[in-house]
């Protein structure tokens, strides 16, 4: 079940990023979906973003909150460059785990 969730999730996503140059940051529930996420980007300069803005706890919050409205779990995503350093990744995971959110990588 979680890898149908995940091929509908990614094939979703595709389909919304490739109309628009905006990086994915939220994607909330409507109709049968349950499940909505929250996209950290970590970028090949290790820059660690949600959108187009810096990582920040507040922020994460804040854009977990909005998603929890419509949805009944919500799953923090990294999506992190090949380039990017193990460092990094590793302690952005750590950060939000640390928060209590659900991480996927």
């Amino acid at each position: 079940m979680q890898i149908i969730r995940f091929i509908v999730l990614t094939m979703f996503v595709s389909f919304f990023s490739g109309c628009d140059n905006q990086p994915l940051d939220i994607v909330t529930c409507s109709g049968s979906i349950k499940e909505g996420s929250v996209w950290v980007s970590i970028t090949n300069d290790n820059e660690v973003k949600i959108g187009n803005t810096q990582f920040s706890e507040s922020l994460l919050r804040k854009k977990h909150q909005i998603v929890k409205q419509s949805c009944e779990s919500v799953t923090v995503i990294i999506e992190a460059d090949t380039s990017a350093e193990n460092k990094v990744i590793f302690d952005t995971i750590q950060t939000i785990k640390s928060m209590g959110y659900q991480v996927s990588k």
